[in-house]
């Protein structure tokens, strides 16, 4: 029996994870999410040299692009701090 998407509800634990933390304060969520926003820039920003030049990148791009990728993970995290339980960015 097929379930269509209009009849799909989340679990509990997917509703709690859409859940906004409250401004001026990170939950483990945040966390989570942040630590997937940095692992995601690194695929990314590797896969930019090796599919450009079509050879792995090296130690200093292998470092630049570590440190966007933590960059965009603090990001992340500074913008949580600053958004509310609808999710409204410093308002």
């Amino acid at each position: 029996m097929a379930l269509s998407l209009m009849q799909w509800k989340p679990s509990e634990k997917l509703s709690a994870m859409a859940k906004h933390s409250k401004r001026g304060s990170i939950n483990c969520y945040d966390v989570a999410k942040a630590f997937i926003v940095t692992i995601g820039t690194s695929v990314i920003g590797s896969l930019i040299p090796i599919v450009s030049t079509g050879h792995f990148p090296e130690k200093q791009q292998i470092a630049l692009i570590l440190g966007t990728a933590v960059g965009a993970g603090l990001t992340y995290l500074l913008k949580q701090l600053g958004t509310d339980e609808q999710g409204q960015i410093f308002k």
